[in-house]
């Protein structure tokens, strides 16, 4: 039996060749919802091609698969019209954006196509008379449905292409409108060579396409003229004949299920990826960069309080990265646990700050300057106790100086090679840490141990020793980029910086 598609190849390979051929065009979206089955299908260039069928019979995916926007399963797509350029297309579901108005809408679609700007004024003119539309100023989102219908097929005829494929273009419009555009339609094929490919659910006014495609459940029932298909079939409606041919294409399945043993059809694997029916576009070419700035500031002008939110809220993210992070931690609590006061360390204020003296508390100076880097020392009775504050996360950590702590240390200083092992162990500051926290349990580390070598340089310069020896053997010199004592804050700019470049991107 010869298909539909084929038969009609022939008749018009001489003075109408085809601007559309499909050739076993298989489509699913799972194993159980075929939308396309084998299907065939010719268009003849310089004609209207009514493409008819119920909903869900796969009309929309067969001419998503023409315009590249899904991809067949297995099968071919061949176009003549080979670029995207030449191509207007208007979708079902309207693809318009809401806050543009009807003028800013045909200026970015127009540029999108290459068009100048005097091309895209002359066009917008003529389809806004022919199409009824409202003045040029207002914005989509404030038409009615039926407007915003008539808008998409103005879009998709702004740039006069050489293939137009058109998915329900005349509902919600007015019979009278419907009847304009029809003429239209035959007026482009007839004068200027242009293939119109249009779906539509109402029937009888698909009378005036010059070829009809019977859709039903993903296969061609039919592809003739519509005189030939109600002569061949007797019928004075072309509902009549559809309702014929869905008839015996329903005995027919039903007499081929009966010899299956699974619902599952049988579902052909290409062995490579069927080739796009179009060229791609160049992403880069300059009307597209031009349309997509333009589009970006019709965006930006129709959404003024979202723009200063946008731009406002990276100003506070650093600021507030600015002010909490960077900086030193102030307020840093620590335990100290004190041996050598007898009264706690209420008494270092009767105790000198300077001097020579090994026989007073040095551990007070050395307190002090702690106190001095902002921190918060809080004292306890025992090391048990310093220690359990610790793990209740009360304090950083904890300062343990034994009973003799000032003797062992001047005893240490002065005569180092008579130093028992238990004068050095007393003259040590012990200390415990909670280390949970990197970056705070290193900044504790470095501050205590600096301080400990400014209170050691200041008991060496009041006794006339050398300063030199209480620091420690390792100079650091001047750092050659950066400072010695860098920010935080600096280093995790360029993330903050990154984050922000990310977050207008993706806008």
């Amino acid at each position: 039996m010869e298909s539909p598609g084929m038969a009609l190849s022939d008749k018009y390979g001489g003075d109408n060749p085809p601007a559309i051929m499909v050739r076993g065009a298989y489509k699913r979206y799972n194993p159980y919802s075929v939308v396309l089955r084998g299907l065939n299908m010719t268009v003849p260039e310089g004609t209207i091609y009514g493409l008819l069928g119920p909903s869900g019979c796969g009309k929309t995916t067969l001419l998503s698969c023409m315009v590249g926007r899904c991809q067949l399963d297995a099968g071919d797509i061949q176009v003549k019209a080979r670029t995207k350029s030449n191509i207007g297309y208007m979708p079902q579901e309207l693809a318009l954006y809401q806050e543009f108005s009807i003028k800013e809408t045909m200026t970015y679609y127009g540029r999108l196509f290459g068009m100048s700007h005097k091309q895209i004024e002359t066009r917008t003119y003529e389809l806004l008379k022919f199409l009824e539309l409202p003045n040029e100023n207002n914005i989509v989102s404030r038409l009615s449905g039926g407007q915003e219908r008539r808008v998409s097929f103005a879009v998709a005829l702004l740039h006069d292409p050489q293939l137009l494929i058109l998915d329900e273009p005349t509902v919600g419009v007015d019979p009278v409108l419907s009847a304009s555009i029809w003429q239209h339609l035959l007026d482009m094929t007839a004068n200027g060579n242009k293939t119109v490919v249009i779906t539509t659910h109402y029937i009888e006014e698909a009378r005036q396409a010059h070829t009809i495609g019977l859709m039903r459940d993903g296969t061609l029932l039919a592809e003739e003229s519509p005189s030939q298909l109600l002569l061949k079939h007797n019928c004075s409606t072309l509902e009549q004949a559809f309702l014929e041919l869905s008839k015996r294409q329903t005995r027919r399945s039903v007499m081929d299920k009966e010899d299956e043993n699974c619902n599952i059809e049988t579902y052909p694997v290409p062995n490579k990826k069927p080739l796009a029916p179009l060229k791609p576009d160049n992403i880069c070419s300059k009307s597209r960069i031009v349309a997509q700035l333009l589009k970006n500031f019709y965006w930006m002008k129709r959404n003024i309080p979202i723009m200063c939110f946008l731009m406002i809220l990276p100003v506070v993210q650093c600021y507030l990265f600015c002010t909490c992070i960077g900086r030193d931690p102030q307020g840093l609590k620590l335990g100290v646990v004190n041996e050598e006061l007898k009264n706690g360390m209420s008494s270092c204020s009767s105790y000198p700050s300077s001097g020579c003296n090994f026989s007073v508390p040095l551990s007070c100076r050395y307190l002090q300057n702690l106190k001095d880097k902002s921190y918060k020392l809080i004292e306890y009775d025992s090391l048990d106790e310093a220690k359990f504050a610790v793990k209740k996360n009360k304090v950083w950590g904890v300062l343990y100086f034994e009973e003799g702590y000032s003797e062992s240390l001047g005893e240490r200083i002065k005569m180092p090679e008579n130093a028992t092992d238990r004068t050095l162990s007393i003259s040590d500051v012990n200390i415990w840490q909670d280390m949970s926290n990197q970056y705070v349990s290193n900044l504790l580390r470095r501050d205590m141990l600096s301080r400990y070598v400014m209170f050691l340089e200041s008991v060496f310069r009041d006794c006339g020793w050398p300063v030199a020896l209480a620091d420690i053997p390792i100079k650091l010199e001047d750092a050659i980029y950066g400072d010695n004592n860098p920010s935080f804050g600096h280093f995790t700019a360029p993330a903050i910086i990154s984050l922000l470049v990310y977050f207008y991107i993706k806008k």
